[in-house]
């Protein structure tokens, strides 16, 4: 009798132990009330900060770019292109104005503050322009990512980025 008993008492034991775990084991995923208060703190704005203003890098002697106007990187061949250089006349006909189109745009930077070209002239040396300067006898008015337009008074002409020639064979 008394070995029935403590075996009886060692069952209860073990049924206790187990339901005190599961009980353990329940409460770990049972969110705590306690969390509930939480939820009536006043949550701060979030705040929103404005991101510094961005500034350009300085722009390098335009003798930094010697190696791009001779090496064009968007000719197939590498070489510059052949210089047109062309006159037409003035309106009144009496001498011969500079024709933009002997220019050669070989890079545009613009951003929100600055709109500068650099323009390779008929005797093959670059110059930087911006907006409001002159380029023999045309004001340039306005540069943009595709191009430089300009006026000399009478008529308005735009200089464009030269579109390079596909020289691939099609299959």
């Amino acid at each position: 009798m008394s070995n029935g008993h403590n075996n009886g008492g060692r069952t209860r034991l073990l049924a206790f132990a187990a339901l005190a775990g599961f009980a353990a084991m329940g409460a770990a995923f049972i969110p705590s009330p306690l969390r509930l208060l939480t939820y009536f703190e006043t949550v701060p704005a979030p705040q929103i900060k404005a991101p510094p203003p961005l500034r350009m890098a300085a722009l390098p002697p335009k003798e930094a770019f010697a190696e791009i106007t001779a090496r064009p990187i968007f000719n197939h061949d590498r070489r510059p292109d052949p210089a047109t250089v062309r006159a037409t006349m003035t309106d009144a006909g009496n001498e011969p104005a500079t024709d933009l189109a002997q220019f050669r745009i070989v890079g545009i930077v613009t951003d929100r503050d600055t709109q500068l070209a650099l323009v390779q002239t008929p005797g093959g040396t670059t110059t930087k322009i911006r907006a409001g300067d002159t380029l023999e006898g045309w004001r340039i008015e306005k540069i943009d990512v595709s191009g430089v337009t300009a006026t000399d008074g009478i008529r308005s002409s735009r200089l464009v980025i030269p579109r390079a020639q596909n020289a691939a064979p099609t299959p």
